[in-house]
């Protein structure tokens, strides 16, 4: 067999004026050229079919131009000619051959075969031709080639195949080679590739199975191939066609990419669930408050509805239409619990109703899954039509009280626009794109206004590039009760300690996952711990907060509102205003509306004048007892346990500050020029008094450890060095 490469397709009008002088010169071509070889296929008859296009071709055999003017190509329906072609050979010595196809159809296939002069044979091309009416393939200059081969024998070839990319630690998608291979019919291929250490590969007849060996992560490539096995068979068995060139093996490289995990969208807490009294609505839902890991920049939320059984289960009707009507009305309908689940099983029943007398009764139709209703009537017309529906999978009848009003003789849907009725009393509406940053804040919509009972759905939110792996999923019911003693109040037990939160609940007729009917945790987040702190707001000028400058205000309050506050002040409300002069621990004790109570310290650290910190920077350190300290006020060390400071930055005096040590202990102050830039600076106006105090610096530097254009006084045993 052989293949042919077909190049789509110019207009016969479209041809050169060149062209049509050729087709002159053919036809007396053709009236002197005879070969004695010639299987004489003979044209058709042109008048005899309704469609014609055309073909201008070139043969090549084992990819080397045939240029022979013997050589003839014929077009077949089975057995039946379509087609012959009509040589003529140009002035550069290429043989170009013109055929005319006859079709009584716009559209249909042929198979062609090519009489090689040269050797004498005929070859049956593969693959078949495409016939379109009014379509000119190939041109003069570029003419279509049909390629021929030895022995009917092709090579093969594959087709790229489109980059795959994957997240790291699942496998790819299985590859049907098959589906990429261009072949001689009936050849056995075998199929093989070039090992790649990233790559875990695997062959099951022509399906390629590949994942990526742990750890791996990037991209990497794979050489896969085909060879045809019949092309060494022949060898082996001494043909004489020489078919070496034939039997390599094609190749195809595919691309594979391999993404790092990242985490999974995660349903932390899991939705709740409602439940209301009739005549209530449900709150709308805020997913994005209930998913709480995704990282991506979008999340695609998604819904099934859970289908229960009855319990008990409801005895499936039998409806029947007991009289003769004067008219009817036909309905073609789809039968949906939700967009997201039709009724599918051929035991399901359909009925039509006026005034509770059966009007019509449908079963689901197997081959398109719709339900062909017939309605019966009297020709009045507004009749309000109710649909009941018993469903076999959820052992129940279901109800649509005034689905549509009868009309004597309307059709209402079509097979390719059934009309849809909504059995489901309860729809959650999510949109079918992703959503940016998962931001959603989804409605529960209530389709039929008297429902009593309950629905169940399992909520998905995934990921939109790998949703079948990166998921969560919860399930949450939503019901409507009549009286709100029939509802429960539950209380979220993030920390799963038994114990819920009292600010945290949901009424429900079932327990929702995660939530519990008692209210006596105090911290919902930590077993141990409470669910309320402290927020402490001053602005003494030191970054941290808690750590202030004597008499600072400072506001201490607990972060949540609660049903009472007891200060160690004396005060009741939620914030209280404190101006410590010196370190002083406040607390409170919170009380719950369930009356639990929680007692939150915290303390107040008040900047002093003695230095207890050898640090640059931070509470009891030089720089920020300085930071709190008053004009003309004295700093002195905490002797023996601090005995000096080590400054990496510059230390600026903008105040008249005295610092004193011991005759016997003198406390060090170091500059470390490795990191500093400057010392101590003394600023204009600013006098700063040393006594027994010792300056030095650390490493090489033409800094002065004191610089300014303020005062430095001395006394007492005072050494300074910039050594």
């Amino acid at each position: 067999m052989s293949t042919v490469v077909i190049e789509m397709s110019c207009r016969w009008q479209g041809l050169k004026v060149r062209t049509l002088m050729l087709l002159v010169i053919l036809s007396v071509v053709l009236l002197i050229r005879t070969n004695a070889q010639n299987p004489n296929w003979t044209p058709p008859t042109g008048s005899a079919f309704q469609f014609t296009a055309n073909v201008i071709a070139v043969v090549e055999l084992s990819d080397v131009p045939s240029n022979d003017v013997g050589d003839v190509i014929a077009f077949f329906d089975g057995n039946d000619i379509r087609g012959r072609g009509n040589d003529v050979q140009l002035t550069n010595g290429t043989v170009v051959h013109f055929i005319t196809l006859y079709s009584n159809q716009a559209a249909d296939t042929f198979s062609i075969k090519v009489y090689h002069a040269a050797t004498n044979q005929v070859y049956e091309v593969q693959p078949i031709f495409l016939f379109r009416s009014q379509n000119v393939t190939g041109s003069v200059d570029e003419p279509t080639v049909i390629h021929i081969f030895p022995g009917n024998i092709a090579p093969l070839s594959l087709l790229p195949v489109m980059p795959r990319t994957q997240l790291d630690g699942y496998p790819f998608d299985e590859i049907d080679m098959n589906d990429y291979l261009i072949q001689p019919e009936g050849a056995l291929v075998q199929w093989g590739y070039t090992p790649n250490p990233n790559l875990l590969v695997n062959f099951t007849g022509s399906v390629l199975q590949v994942s990526a060996v742990n750890g791996f992560t990037g991209q990497t490539q794979l050489v896969v191939s085909a060879t045809n096995l019949n092309t060494f068979n022949a060898q082996s068995r001494g043909g004489s066609t020489d078919r070496s060139a034939i039997g390599a093996p094609a190749e195809t490289t595919i691309t594979f990419n391999v993404t790092p995990i990242y985490p999974a969208p995660l349903w932390e807490p899991a939705i709740p669930g409602q439940g209301i009294v009739t005549g209530s609505k449900f709150d709308s839902i805020p997913l994005h408050d209930f998913e709480n890991q995704f990282t991506g920049p979008k999340i695609t939320y998604d819904y099934i509805p859970i289908i229960e059984e009855a319990q008990p289960n409801e005895i499936k009707p039998s409806w029947q239409v007991t009289q003769s009507f004067g008219s009817t009305m036909s309905v073609v309908a789809r039968l949906d619990y939700t967009p997201k689940y039709q009724f599918h099983s051929d035991d399901d029943l359909l009925v039509a109703m006026v005034n509770g007398e059966v009007r019509g009764v449908a079963t689901r139709d197997s081959e398109n899954g719709l339900y062909y209703l017939s309605v019966g009537g009297s020709p009045m017309i507004g009749d309000p039509v109710e649909l009941k529906l018993y469903s076999s999978a959820m052992k129940r009848i279901l109800s649509i009280d005034s689905a549509f009003f009868f009309e004597p003789y309307a059709i209402m849907g079509s097979d390719e626009l059934p009309t849809v009725f909504e059995f489901a009393p309860i729809v959650p509406v999510v949109p079918y794109e992703p959503v940016t940053n998962g931001i959603y804040t989804m409605p529960v919509n209530i389709l039929q206004a008297g429902f009593i009972g309950y629905a169940s759905f399992t909520f998905f939110a995934r990921d939109p590039v790998y949703p079948q792996y990166l998921f969560d999923q919860t399930n949450a019911t939503f019901c409507i009760v009549t009286d709100s003693s029939e509802l429960t109040i539950y209380y979220e037990d993030a920390d799963g300690d038994g114990l819920g939160n009292p600010l945290s609940f949901t009424y429900n007729c079932t327990q929702p996952t995660g939530y519990v009917t008692n209210n006596e945790d105090c911290n919902d987040g930590e077993a141990t711990a409470s669910a309320f702190a402290l927020v402490i707001t001053e602005n003494s000028g030191i970054a941290n907060d808690g750590f202030v400058c004597p008499s600072t205000s400072v506001t201490i309050a607990v972060d949540q509102i609660a049903s009472g506050y007891l200060w160690s002040t004396g005060q009741t409300t939620q914030s209280i205003d404190v101006n410590p002069g010196s370190t002083t621990i406040y607390s409170v004790t919170v009380t719950t509306g369930s009356a639990c109570n929680d007692v939150l310290v915290d303390t107040i650290f008040v900047e002093g004048k003695i230095v207890k910190n050898s640090a640059n920077a931070g509470f009891n350190s030089l720089r920020n007892v300085l930071e709190c300290l008053s004009e003309n006020d004295t700093i002195s060390y905490d002797l023996p346990n601090v005995q000096g400071t080590t400054l990496t930055e510059a230390l600026n005096f903008n105040k008249n500050v005295v610092i004193i040590g011991s005759l016997t202990l003198r406390p060090h102050i170091f500059i470390d020029f490795n990191a500093a830039t400057n010392g101590m600076i003394i600023q204009t106006g600013k006098t700063l008094s040393l006594k027994d105090i010792d300056i030095e610096a650390i490493g090489l530097t033409s800094q002065s450890v004191i610089s300014g254009s303020g005062t430095l006084e001395i006394s007492g045993e005072t050494h300074i060095s910039n050594q």
